[in-house]
């Protein structure tokens, strides 16, 4: 009998051993993976990464020819001097055939310059658009910029600059904008009825300066084959180029930005704020807004020319810099300016 008692305590102390060696195991893979996993559930962990571990990646393209280099530069130089620490910009400059390999290493050494928080990438356009309407001082590069969804047939999204712009802020928040349905947004243009000569009244005319574009939905809706066939029947009506292409064919499926993504480098205070009531468009800029954009502008459209002879609004803004690239002096040279006068 008491063999059997002996025998039963056995059996019962190596269950009981066993179950606990099995807790302690399943205990311990539960710590290790499902812990770890656990914050997940709530994107606790995520948001952390992306907070402060992981780099924002921002897409933003740009077109330049040699009459260009220096102004890119000068828009990329600000562009980094004033984005936040964890944003990375992988940066798309198309560029017309030959464009000079000199030109193209003055651009790409901002890479090294800001620690790799930029990657650019060269698009050679070659002839593209050789037959559109340029005339005045618009040239072909202009147009690239219509190109987009099949030259960069992996993205989605995009930010479009012209070379002729400070970026004064971090580009994260417009990057966020909605786009749904949209092919592009842009700041509100002055030309409110360039599109009527083309039969269409669209209240919202937007600037293709500086556009957050949606390259997935004009891929789907196959628009650059509607962009040649709209330039081939009206290539010697395009007054705004591709800007009256955009107008007119997205006019359906176009909005606007706010008034700090793009505002025009206006002579003063007052002159924004008189811009604000030639819109037409149902909740445009109202006149407080253009001051607020006026007067802390996040991407500064100078479409008065900073480098030109003239005196315009921001020159000294653009020049300052310029003063911060390593061009500096060529740059100076280039434009007849100097920092002294």
């Amino acid at each position: 009998m008491c063999e059997k008692k002996t025998l039963k305590s056995k059996i019962w102390l190596t269950v009981v051993t066993c179950a606990a060696i099995l807790f302690s195991v399943v205990f311990a893979f539960g710590w290790e993976h499902g812990e770890k996993e656990a914050p997940n559930k709530n994107n606790t962990m995520v948001v952390a990464q992306n907070g402060s571990g992981q780099p924002r990646e921002i897409p933003v393209a740009m077109a330049a020819d040699g009459n260009y280099t220096y102004p890119t530069i000068v828009a990329i130089t600000s562009m980094m001097i004033n984005s936040n620490s964890n944003t990375r910009y992988d940066i798309y400059i198309m560029t017309p055939g030959g464009f000079g390999e000199d030109n193209k290493q003055k651009i790409l050494s901002l890479q090294g310059k800001y620690e790799n928080r930029c990657k650019i990438m060269f698009i050679d356009m070659q002839d593209s658009y050789k037959n559109a309407n340029d005339i005045g001082h618009i040239t072909t590069p202009t147009y690239y910029r219509l190109s987009l969804s099949s030259v960069l047939p992996e993205i989605e999204k995009i930010i479009w600059l012209d070379g002729d712009v400070l970026v004064l802020g971090d580009l994260a928040e417009m990057y966020d904008i909605g786009m749904e349905d949209l092919y592009y947004r842009g700041f509100l243009d002055a030309n409110v009825r360039g599109t009527e000569k083309f039969g269409i009244y669209n209240d919202h005319f937007i600037c293709a300066g500086v556009m957050l574009a949606n390259l997935a939905k004009l891929r789907a809706d196959n628009m650059e084959q509607k962009f040649e066939e709209f330039i081939k029947r009206n290539n010697d009506r395009l007054e705004q180029h591709d800007q009256t292409v955009i107008n007119v064919v997205c006019y359906k499926n176009t909005d606007f930005l706010p008034a700090k993504y793009g505002i025009f480098n206006f002579g003063d205070v007052g002159v924004a704020r008189a811009h604000a009531k030639i819109f037409l468009a149902k909740g445009h800029y109202t006149e407080d807004e253009m001051q607020a954009a006026y007067e802390n502008p996040v991407i500064l459209h100078c479409i008065c020319k900073p480098w030109g002879q003239g005196e315009v609004n921001r020159k000294s803004l653009w020049w300052a810099y310029a003063a911060k690239t390593d061009y500096f002096k060529e740059i100076e040279a280039k434009y007849n300016f100097s920092a002294a006068s």
